[in-house]
């Protein structure tokens, strides 16, 4: 089976995934956005860019990082655990930056459909994205974190299933009570939720929180500087 079958039949469970959050878990929402006025046509565009994200760009992209981003050697079970720790840490830096950057003037005009999911917040909305989006923000961290993270194809492959699976988890409304005590350093779905009601916050995603972390560092380095000075 060639990377690029693969690639597809990867994606097609991300698809199903998709279905199973949608239906599974946000139903109200789901009607609820359907019953606004242009409410169903949003619903299906969502539905059908998710779609068409997964199935084109997906495979590609699988196709890609395993065939010339991920190591042939044979990794232990620990050397697996770490390489998709890494993976998991540079696709997330990765995609905090690209996410902050699409915030900027010069680049909304990528994330601008994603947001017109602000009052309601659907598992599907999690790659209802522009394909250039999709690209830049979404696939394009993917191989440079199986390269970097010195993965093989399982820890590549883990990697990525537990990124789409944490991408839905924190699209689904109905889940922010039972993630309201996540630990600190993670994006739990009311930390990305707030983001889709304000826009000026809470950029990371879907795993560790860098926007947390990085003003924890700013707020320690000033800390010192002041007791150096004083």
């Amino acid at each position: 089976m060639t990377f690029l079958v693969e690639g597809f039949l990867f994606s097609s469970l991300g698809i199903a995934l998709m279905f199973l959050f949608e239906f599974a878990f946000s139903t109200a929402d789901v009607q609820k956005i359907r019953s606004r006025g242009g409410g169903k046509e949003l619903h299906v565009a969502g539905l059908r860019a998710t779609i068409l994200n997964h199935l084109i760009l997906g495979p590609i992209t699988y196709d890609i990082s395993l065939r010339y981003c991920c190591t042939e050697q044979s990794l232990t079970l620990w050397q697996q655990a770490l390489a998709t720790l890494k993976f998991l840490l540079i696709e997330n830096g990765l995609y905090y930056c690209a996410h902050y950057l699409m915030h900027t003037r010069h680049l909304y005009w990528m994330h601008r459909f994603h947001h017109k999911y602000n009052a309601i917040v659907l598992p599907s909305s999690a790659s209802a994205v522009s394909a250039p989006e999709f690209m830049f923000a979404y696939m394009a961290p993917f191989p440079i974190a199986a390269w970097g993270g010195s993965c093989d194809k399982s820890s590549a492959v883990a990697a990525a299933l537990i990124i789409i699976v944490f991408n839905l988890v924190i699209h689904t409304p109905s889940l922010e009570e039972a993630f309201a005590r996540y630990p600190w350093p993670f994006v739990s779905p009311g930390d990305h939720l707030a983001h889709h009601r304000q826009l000026t916050s809470h950029y990371s995603a879907p795993i560790f929180h860098f926007d947390r972390m990085i003003s924890s560092l700013k707020d320690g380095a000033q800390s010192i500087y002041k007791t150096i000075r004083n």
